[in-house]
């Protein structure tokens, strides 16, 4: 027989065998036992948590004939039709590759059917979040109101994409991941089984990596027996999964901890060369951080037994909480700029020495600082103006004392050399504050800049230009890169004259983006002279400011629009009436020589 992968092979066949789940396991044998079985369930959950293992179990006991306690007695006809994949009352349907509207109809109409071996007919609709909209509304009715006969089992592991009209009509049954103990363990029994040794420390390994999931457990267990088949060594593990050892993930706390960046580097560089990756040595960091965090705080001793180097609890005993926040805060972000790079080490070396350094990010002398002032807020500089008024106070009154005690003030005193260097640093927080009330006004004199050049438009706009300009638009999509075509749905065109068009930007971020890269606007105007065959200059206006902006040229420009539009009515009608004029001129003439001057000529 052909070699069966061991999470096909050690499926569980009852509830009893199912890993992690008990409150849901113990709830589908009790209402088989009491007969108060729905016509719907949803399972939603992480992958590789036993909803599909559930499904099947489930299926296979509601057509058991010889029932135990809830649980399938996988020896009847029944049940070993259902091991083998032909029981035909039970129905899996992938909705990856099965998500069409047809494939629903097709099962609507073959539910009203009675069950042929069983006493159900069990649909398993696996990843059902990948039917399309047309496929749930055709699913709607008859997961409402099916056959008697007929159960529904949906299994998801993306539930914020079912529609709430499914979930509404079923019993939902959220998976949890497994815990590690519990991974740990079933691991454990399935190489007993199998007469494999294994050593504690790679099977901790696995369960870190497998994340809740006992079949990517076993599937790493798997591949390690591949690579060596008669035993599971601590080494192989981490050099299979990546990890970096435990050992080596505190000798960097601790030089991180100890702001040694040479030492934290070295050791990174070791783990990285054995076969770590980034990802997982910050994960590591994070969770070792974390843990040593709660140790301290929570002064748990029995937990120091989990470290593996030497005194390494003594070592961190007297480490502030400040640097385990900003360690792991900064770990954090690090993780997050590996998502964006191929180059995963720049961001992890980063980190380490970020993290190395004394504050890390983090001010541990907070009473000693002050606070920078914000950008457009004076709040700070009106505080830091006062202080500095006060100690000119304080010093003026101190010189003043000194006179009337007989020292001379004629030669520059430490005082008045005090006094001189505050009145500098006051003028300089004076000039600050005035540059920030600057700052508005300069913003404000950019809008009215950019307010004048969209009227300039809007006075000379056309339909025919706007029209020209929107037609080429998907031609822009065709041609322009991945990261260009992003622009292309955030912006509008709106108005455009015979030179210039007006584009409305959605999110205010982006029009701050695009009205500084005028690289990227010089390739847009580019592409849109070479489809429209003429040269048209780009206004942009937020999306928020847009219909402001065109109520106010309108009121303002209410005259001359109403005097333009009086103007083209008269031109149209002036143009009417020569039509009229010259319309037939041979027949009127006829019909005078015929009737004489009784006729009237009439529209």
């Amino acid at each position: 027989m052909a070699y069966q992968a061991l999470y096909r092979k050690w499926r569980p066949r009852t509830f009893d065998s199912v890993i992690g789940q008990e409150a849901i396991t113990e709830t589908l044998k009790n209402a088989i036992e009491r007969g108060t079985i729905s016509h719907a369930f949803l399972f939603a959950g992480p992958r590789g948590t036993g909803k599909t293992s559930c499904a099947k179990i489930f299926a296979k006991a509601l057509n058991c004939t010889n029932l135990q306690n809830g649980e399938p007695c996988n020896e009847c006809e029944n049940c070993v039709a259902a091991d083998n994949g032909s029981m035909p009352d039970i129905m899996e349907i992938d909705a990856a590759s099965n998500n069409g509207v047809d494939e629903i109809r097709d099962i609507r109409d073959k539910v009203k059917y009675a069950p042929t071996q069983g006493k159900y007919k069990v649909y398993i609709i696996d990843e059902v979040h990948m039917l399309s909209m047309g496929a749930f509304n055709a699913l709607l009715k008859t997961l409402e109101e099916p056959p008697e006969h007929v159960v529904f089992i949906l299994a998801t592991t993306e539930l914020q994409k079912v529609p709430a009209t499914i979930i509404s009509r079923t019993q939902r049954y959220n998976f949890k991941r497994i815990s590690k103990a519990d991974l740990e363990k079933r691991m454990k029994y399935i190489l007993e089984q199998e007469h494999i040794s294994y050593e504690d420390k790679a099977l901790a390994v696995i369960a870190q990596v497998a994340d809740g999931g006992m079949r990517d457990a076993l599937s790493i267990l798997d591949q390690l027996l591949s690579y060596e088949a008669d035993k599971i060594n601590y080494n192989d593990a981490l050099q299979i999964t990546g990890f970096a050892a435990k050992e080596k993930i505190e000798q960097i706390l601790l030089a991180l901890l100890n702001q040694d960046t040479t030492d934290a580097l070295t050791q990174t560089r070791s783990a990285l060369a054995d076969g770590a990756s980034a990802k997982n040595i910050l994960d590591e960091l994070i969770d070792m951080a974390t843990n040593s965090l709660i140790i301290n705080k929570a002064n748990n001793q029995e937990n120091n037994s989990n470290f593996l180097t030497k005194d390494f609890a003594e070592k961190i005993k007297d480490i502030p909480s400040e640097r385990y926040f900003s360690l792991i805060n900064l770990a954090n972000n690090a993780l997050n700029d590996l998502r964006y790079t191929n180059q995963q080490q720049i961001p992890l070396e980063v980190f380490l020495v970020a993290a190395s350094q004394e504050n890390s990010g983090v001010n541990t002398n907070s009473a000693e600082t002050k606070p920078e002032p914000i950008m457009g807020d004076n709040t700070g500089l009106s505080a830091e103006l006062a202080a500095l008024k006060k100690q000119v106070v304080d010093l003026t009154e101190q010189l003043t004392a000194l006179s009337k005690s007989g020292v001379k003030t004629g030669s520059r005193s430490t005082v008045e050399f005090k006094m001189d260097t505050r009145r500098k640093d006051e003028k300089k927080t004076e000039s600050k504050a005035q540059e920030s009330k600057k700052r508005p006004a300069k913003n404000k004199i950019n809008n009215e800049q950019n307010k004048k050049r969209v009227y300039h438009v809007l006075e000379n706009a056309t339909r025919e230009d706007l029209n020209t300009v929107k037609d080429i638009w998907p031609d822009l999509h065709s041609v322009l890169e991945v990261s260009e075509k992003a622009l292309l749905d955030v912006l509008e065109p709106v108005a455009a004259s015979h030179d210039q068009i007006v584009m409305k930007c959605k999110y205010a971020l982006w029009f701050e983006k695009a009205s500084s890269d005028s690289d990227l606007l010089d390739k847009l105007t580019g592409y849109i002279e070479r489809f429209t065959k003429h040269s048209y200059g780009i206004v942009l206006v937020p999306d928020n400011d847009w219909l402001a902006v065109r109520s106010e040229f309108v009121q303002s420009h209410k005259e001359e629009l109403l005097a333009k539009k009086n103007k083209a009515n008269v031109v149209i009608q002036n143009e009417n009436e020569q039509d009229k004029q010259t319309e037939n001129p041979e027949i009127i003439n006829k019909a005078k020589d015929l009737f004489g001057d009784v006729v009237n000529i009439k529209d």
